[in-house]
């Protein structure tokens, strides 16, 4: 039987999620502005050449739903080891949106 998860490892888990829909939300626009060469990650670059934005946002979507099952898995198994599991994910999300904003949206030209 599944136990519940306290509403503290809940919002971390969400944090990682909100995170990483803002690195999406941000990445389209950013990309129709300055050119999917700006794309540092070859996979969603060859996503995005051979099925537009939508190749991308779909690998989002799905590395982003694996990355929640693997964190359930470890809040269970790991408790203690939740906050710095998902701390990773979270930085790297932030990162990819910092840089969307960054260099994308509010880049001038």
């Amino acid at each position: 039987m599944l136990r519940p998860i306290p509403a503290r490892k809940s919002a971390l888990l969400a944090a990682v999620v909100g995170v990483q829909l803002m690195d999406l939300v941000t990445c389209i626009p950013a990309v129709a502005r300055v050119g999917i060469d700006a794309e540092s990650n070859p996979i969603a670059r060859a996503l995005y050449v051979s099925y537009g934005a939508a190749g991308p946002a779909l690998l989002k979507l799905m590395s982003t739903a694996i990355l929640v099952l693997a964190l359930l898995l470890i809040a269970r198994r790991f408790p203690t080891r939740l906050l710095p599991a998902a701390l990773v994910p979270a930085a790297l999300g932030f990162a990819g949106f910092a840089s969307n904003v960054v260099f994308g949206l509010a880049r001038q030209g």
